[in-house]
């Protein structure tokens, strides 16, 4: 039978570039520029880039365990003050995103890090990870943190969808981190993946899953499967305030509820109203947000 050959040959090659795409859109996908986010942020909410610009005191780098350079921005707090937390933005996203967030805690007397992840912003590298990588790179900026600014200092971290896993994966082995703030993150992200291939409605979970999940295993060094934020939960015991939007139709409040869920440390859930979008929970219901935080301090970390 001749025509076998040929059918097989399509067959494999079908698998092979739908596996690579799911590798790639998730490893590689297209980012946004600095000049993209600072234009979302400010139409989001008006005025926060000049608080941004206002209250950057310094930028610097800050080298990854395989040799990247990572740009690092600091925003000192008015007060003389101990407290740290290092934030961590989202997939595709840049610095830009954690200013709200910033701005919030910076009235409770916290100074911020903020930084581009590899792949994004002004950072160096090839590829993102999704946490994988990240979570060493986090692991580092709190390191150069500590270093800058002496080991007695409080810190904590906060991190919005990848930057969420981020926190999360790192701090199962950080006990330098006193709270975490884990907003719209994901369960594991071999779950993602398959909801993300699901809304396609063209490519089928099976192979096309699994091919993918190998091939970028070969490009970041971790299976979809490996990267796991709720599992990583079974190792922490600080504070971890969980948020996320109603209305988020990229990462669904399913994976937060489940976070919550499943962590048995101290915690705090807040669920974002009005059609809280992705990464929007604070945009869209931003009264209730600070309320929820306000408690969440007062509760856990004024002591």
């Amino acid at each position: 039978m001749p025509w076998l050959i040929p059918i097989s040959v399509v067959i494999v090659l079908v698998l092979f570039v739908g596996g690579l795409y799911i590798a790639f859109r998730t490893a590689k996908p297209p980012r946004r520029s600095l000049l993209e986010t600072s234009v979302l942020e400010e139409e989001y909410l008006n005025g926060i880039m000049d608080f941004y610009r206002d209250n950057t005191t310094s930028e610097y780098i800050v080298k990854t365990r395989d040799g990247l350079s990572l740009q690092a921005y600091f925003l000192k707090n008015n007060l003389e003050t101990n407290k740290y937390i290092v934030m961590s933005h989202g997939h595709t996203y840049t610095h830009h995103g954690c200013l709200k967030y910033a701005r919030m805690m910076m009235k409770y007397g916290y100074n911020i890090v903020m930084y581009d992840h590899r792949y994004h912003g002004n950072s160096e590298g090839n590829y993102t990870s999704l946490g994988h990588k990240e979570k060493d790179d986090l692991n580092e900026v709190i390191t150069d943190t500590f270093n800058k600014y002496g080991s007695e200092i409080y810190l904590g971290t906060y991190g919005e969808s990848m930057g969420s896993a981020t926190v999360l994966l790192e701090a199962e082995n950080d006990h330098r981190v006193k709270f975490v703030f884990s907003d719209c993150g994901f369960t594991n992200l071999s779950v993602l993946v398959e909801e993300f291939i699901k809304k396609t409605k063209y490519i089928p979970k099976w192979p096309f899953m699994y091919i993918g999940s190998f091939f970028f295993k070969l490009i970041v060094g971790s299976y979809f499967n490996g990267i796991s934020p709720i599992k990583a939960l079974n190792r922490i015991t600080v504070p971890v305030f969980f948020a996320h939007g109603e209305a988020d139709k990229y990462i669904n409040y399913h994976h937060t509820i489940e976070l919550h869920e499943n962590y048995q440390g101290p915690k705090q859930l807040f669920i974002g109203k009005n059609e809280a979008f992705h990464a929007g929970s604070y945009v869209t219901d931003t009264k209730n947000y600070e309320v929820s935080v306000e408690k969440f301090v007062k509760k856990y970390l004024n002591n």
